[in-house]
């Protein structure tokens, strides 16, 4: 069975409360998945690659999703107001979606077996997963992305 973007809550930056997949705003979104604080060095090497496709197809829109183990709940504010204050753009603070519990509800459906990598996961609003790479951007054409952007809607 194909992997499935999971269905969680989470908050952008922004302040607005989404259910994954559902209201991700794009026809389909290019989604890096972040499960540790020094896994944003792997999310940024993808940043390029995100703002060219963007501008290459439309109805796609990109999103940061850091995965937090619930434990850390409580400092919310805390952590969320330091990403905020590192993220002076509008536009990517309202892509950054936090999304805090049980990381194994993210992991689980997008058969991740570690979250030793950031997954970088080519999704519809239904969770169908087109798409799914691990770790730093390989570089500028990775293997297989391109082919299934263009694959269009099922």
């Amino acid at each position: 069975m194909a992997p499935r973007f999971p269905e969680v809550e989470g908050k952008t930056l922004a302040g607005r409360t989404l259910q994954l997949p559902a209201d991700l705003e794009g026809e389909i979104n290019l989604v890096a998945v972040a499960f540790q604080r020094g896994q944003q060095a792997e999310v940024d090497t993808w940043k390029e690659i995100f703002s060219r496709l963007e501008n290459e197809y439309e109805g796609l829109i990109t999103y940061e999703v850091p995965t937090i183990s619930g434990r850390w709940k409580a400092l919310r504010t805390l952590i969320d107001g330091g990403m905020t204050a590192a993220i002076p753009d509008p536009v990517t603070r309202s892509r950054t979606v936090t999304v805090y519990g049980d990381t194994r509800k993210v992991t689980g459906p997008l058969d991740l077996e570690t979250t030793d990598r950031i997954a970088v996961v080519l999704t519809d609003r239904q969770g169908r997963v087109r798409w799914i790479a691990r770790g730093a951007c390989p570089g500028p054409d990775p293997q297989g992305l391109a082919e299934a952007l263009d694959a269009g809607p099922d």
